[in-house]
């Protein structure tokens, strides 16, 4: 049976630093949860929202619900979150997508002590894949609600005729974010595996020879795009937090 994600918050034992985790463009909370119960054990507090449209077990509503006003707002809203229960120490990292929301949040945001981004595209560098993805990751979801064939036929001419407006306007964002980024004046932390099927991996070092700032940055020999939950997850398990030990 189909078990809706959901949002999630750990309390950690330290009562002041708290950590925003921001997932990609067609996910959801679930795929930041290994990383969160991570952190919790370590004593970090962990904030991770469903982005509005995310979650809904209907892919649809990313496109009609969602929206990068929305989501910029879901990010500056998720930090107030965690500072309006009293965490003074805040960290945001995001993967994909949600890297591109902890850049601008990072850019904006003063109280952020410090963050980064996990296979994020913030600078684009060649092709990226992220349109037919999206459908893809959307037919695994149908599939695991058991729509019929043609139910699902017919969901697709939907996202496809509708997906790459909105991921054009993303990248319009992330070009917004990219050409700012002098304005972070906080360490960063940056993670890309070697074999992203979805963005160009030279996509990070630009990020990292763009930034002026001191950065951490790993990368994941044969690793492919949700770094959260594949075969690197360990070690950048073990690396996030040596960046958040070293900086909040």
């Amino acid at each position: 049976m189909y078990q809706k994600p959901k949002t999630f918050f750990f309390e950690g034992k330290n009562a002041n630093k708290a950590v925003v985790l921001l997932h990609g463009y067609a996910g959801s909370a679930n795929d930041m949860r290994l990383l969160g119960r991570f952190l919790e054990r370590q004593g970090y507090a962990v904030y991770c929202r469903n982005l509005t449209g995310h979650g809904t077990g209907e892919p649809r509503d990313i496109l009609t619900e969602g929206g990068l006003d929305q989501w910029l707002q879901d990010t500056r809203d998720s930090v107030s979150f965690v500072r309006d229960r009293g965490y003074k120490d805040i960290a945001v990292i995001g993967l994909s997508f949600g890297g591109i929301l902890a850049t601008r949040a990072m850019e904006e945001c003063a109280e952020i002590r410090c963050g980064g981004t996990i296979a994020a595209p913030v600078m684009f560098s060649g092709n990226n894949h992220m349109p037919e993805k999206f459908v893809e990751y959307a037919n695994l979801t149908y599939q695991a609600e058991n729509l019929s064939k043609t139910t699902i036929a017919q969901n697709d001419v939907f996202l496809q005729t509708y997906v790459g407006g909105q991921l054009k306007v993303m990248e319009t964002l992330a070009n917004q974010t990219a050409a700012r980024v002098e304005r972070i004046t906080k360490p960063f932390f940056i993670a890309q595996g070697t074999a992203d099927e979805m963005i160009d991996p030279s996509s990070a070092e630009m990020l990292k020879e763009a930034l002026r700032v001191p950065v951490t940055f790993h990368l994941y020999s044969e690793a492919g795009h949700v770094l959260t939950v594949n075969s690197a997850h360990h070690a950048l398990e073990n690396d996030v937090l040596a960046f958040l030990d070293d900086n909040l």
